[in-house]
């Protein structure tokens, strides 16, 4: 075979060999250089391949929510050919997930009004079971208008219907009632005004259900209702120490008074009813006789009626259980800019602004006491003498080479320990709602520094359980 090729080529392929002999360096520099191209564009070429973000098909909800937080991160994505995925480069998938997984998205799926009127029903479809799908209809819709209320991350809302039959009296029948759990947004506590608003508007979306009957819960299982009952005599704090410290510092100066109140609410709810009888005197009366005979007997009767006049008075008081049952208000005063003389002046006008009722048992306590003055500069140390010039000169240039490291090095290490504490602390707010088991499996695979700052910022209960987890993963026995 080879005798039948023409003599050109043994002659080209003896002056290849004897040129790559000649330039053997030259060849395998080139030979590497040209195969580091190729992995390079195949690598290159795998990494910018589109896949699909999620293995299941999202619902439109979920993927809307999803494309919204990929633009705010800058993240690049392309829609799926059916419209139910979102297609990212490979490379990018894992970040993705990851940044997904610490922002709670996509939040679970819950069926709305609209797709349980997309159900087929028939006429043998039972009642029972048209009222459940409605009623989760109305779920569905509560739990998406509560996400987009702000400051609240997730929701979950169910409804239980009233009790008894359509025949059964009223006392064998129980009203609708509503259980609504709240997850907040790290940081965020929603006041006792929006939580009652809250109430009101689910209470308002199902007939027959009033806000009483609804019960509005947190992520750790703390009831907002009894919250912002709490919060009133809070509330009543803050006005009261607000409008008498304002006060003073007009009429005596910033900083020359310092005002503290106390409020003890009652705790409980309570009733009092009494019943009251005025009598206004005789109103009228009569009198009447009667003469006759009886079986041969003669008898006389008299007989005397009289009205009085009365008014009845009904009287019912009901305390709250965040109604105010004792005030205690503090004030302390600068004794070198208020003089001890005005005392007394200031305790009655400081009784007069906080509606204090010294004989319902509030207090009111005014002392003057001096003051300690804060950021006083400490003295500056005295120069040392006999310094000479030759030793200053060395020490100065090292100063200089460690200032300019630290002034290299120390920005790049606030920014790592930035980001990693931001991390920490997305990571610690989503598993702290998790099961120990499954925050077990998020760490694992997290490293070892960012793994323990999350475990860190946990109670060490909780904290306990998750490393007893970790080691029996980590333990090769087991």
């Amino acid at each position: 075979m080879l005798a039948a090729l023409p003599p050109i080529v043994p002659r080209a392929i003896g002056r290849s060999a004897r040129w790559i002999r000649e330039r053997r360096m030259l060849t395998v520099w080139s030979g590497a250089a040209l195969s580091l191209l190729i992995a390079l564009a195949f690598m290159t070429t795998r990494a910018g391949r589109q896949i699909p973000l999620f293995d299941a098909p999202l619902y439109p909800s979920q993927r809307s929510e999803v494309e919204q937080a990929l633009i705010l991160w800058n993240e690049p994505f392309s829609p799926g050919p059916d419209g139910n995925e979102i297609l990212v480069a490979s490379a990018r998938k894992r970040n993705m997930l990851l940044r997904l997984m610490m922002a709670g998205l996509p939040r679970k799926y819950v069926p709305t009004s609209d797709d349980v009127q997309k159900a087929n029903d028939n006429l043998l479809t039972p009642e029972s079971v048209i009222d459940d799908r409605r009623r989760a209809g109305i779920e569905g819709d509560l739990v998406s208008s509560l996400r987009r209320v702000t400051g609240i991350v997730d929701a979950t809302v169910v409804i239980a219907p009233s009790s008894g039959g359509l025949l059964d009296d009223d006392s064998l029948r129980s009203p609708p009632s509503a259980s609504v759990q709240l997850i907040e947004a790290p940081g965020t506590r929603l006041p006792p005004a929006a939580v009652a608003g809250l109430a009101r508007f689910v209470a308002a979306a199902y007939p027959g259900l009033s806000p009483q009957r609804v019960t509005v819960v947190d992520g750790s299982g703390v009831s907002l209702n009894a919250v912002a009952t709490a919060e009133h005599g809070a509330s009543k704090e803050s006005r009261v120490q607000i409008a008498v410290q304002t006060a003073l510092d007009s009429v005596l100066g910033d900083g020359s008074a310092v005002v503290r109140v106390s409020a003890r609410t009652a705790g409980i709810s309570d009733t009092v009813q009494s019943t009251r009888v005025v009598p206004h005197g005789l109103l009228d009366s009569e009198t009447g006789r009667e003469h006759g005979t009886e079986s041969g007997r003669a008898f006389d009767k008299e007989r005397s009626a009289r009205h009085y006049a009365y008014d009845t008075i009904v009287e019912k008081r009901a305390t709250g259980a965040d109604a105010i049952e004792r005030l205690s208000v503090a004030v302390f005063l600068d004794e070198r800019r208020v003089p001890s003389g005005k005392t007394s002046a200031i305790t009655e006008l400081v009784r007069a602004a906080a509606g204090a009722d010294l004989s319902a048992g509030d207090q009111v306590v005014v002392r003057s006491m001096p003051f300690t003055k804060v950021g006083t500069a400490l003295p500056a140390p005295a120069r040392q003498k006999g310094v000479r010039l030759g030793a200053i000169v060395p020490a100065a240039a090292v100063a200089c080479l460690i200032a300019v490291a630290g002034a290299l090095w120390w920005p790049r290490r606030l920014e790592v320990q930035s980001i990693r504490g931001r991390e920490a602390t997305a990571i610690s707010a989503h598993l702290a709602l998790e099961k120990p088991h499954t925050a077990a499996y998020v760490l694992r695979a997290l490293p070892a520094d960012l793994r323990l700052q999350v475990l860190r910022s946990w109670d060490p209960r909780r904290r306990a359980a998750v490393q007893a987890l970790l080691e029996e993963c980590a333990d090769p026995r087991s």
